[in-house]
């Protein structure tokens, strides 16, 4: 003798469906809370980078947020602040483009793993894409690192770098370049 329970066959599908909203609604709530989270956390870089730049008069025309740091730019006092967040401390660094001389995006390139396909123009061996200053002065050459194969993803590496070849653009415009009058020319027939 066989004694089978079946439950009655609208509580089936009832119990699914619940089950499913229920599922649905506590998904849901995680990527609200990781989005509240991450926008927060990009305008706390934006209130800090305000700040900093307040502390040191400027007033950023142009500001781009990158992964863990943000970079604000005063076109009037000719600075470029950088403020990243390592951990739970900010760093601030200050580029002044009067000491600039030169501008250039720099990209560092590694091995190849050849088990991942190749999707980009540089392939698996795209390591870093960087803003490179370097000084008039015989201080170091200092930079903007765009991306970082370790934190970013592949994906990103073409949006990276039109962002940094934009910057450069921007800041290669402005830079103070050195002119050099040759003899035969006097100052009245340059203005003329």
């Amino acid at each position: 003798m066989k004694c089978i329970v079946q439950c009655p066959g609208p509580m089936q599908p009832i119990l699914l469906y619940f089950i499913l909203f229920t599922s649905a609604v506590i998904i849901l709530g995680i990527l609200t809370l990781c989005y509240k989270n991450d926008r927060k956390k990009k305008e706390n870089l934006f209130v800090r980078l305000s700040r900093e730049g307040s502390a040191n008069n400027l007033t950023f025309c142009c500001q781009e947020m990158l992964q863990n740091k943000v970079l604000g730019f005063d076109g009037i006092n000719r600075k470029i602040m950088i403020l990243e967040k390592v951990r739970h401390q900010y760093n601030c660094d200050l580029i002044s483009l009067d000491e600039v001389q030169n501008c250039a995006v720099k990209i560092s390139t590694g091995s190849s793993n050849s088990d991942i396909p190749d999707y980009s123009e540089f392939g698996n061996k795209l390591q870093s894409i960087e803003l490179q200053f370097e000084f008039k002065s015989p201080t170091p050459a200092t930079s903007i690192i765009f991306y970082n194969s370790s934190i970013n993803s592949r994906r990103e590496q073409a949006i990276l770098r039109a962002k940094a070849e934009y910057w450069k653009t921007m800041f290669s415009k402005i830079l103070v370049k050195k002119v050099s009058i040759t003899e035969g020319f006097s100052a009245y027939n340059l203005h003329q």
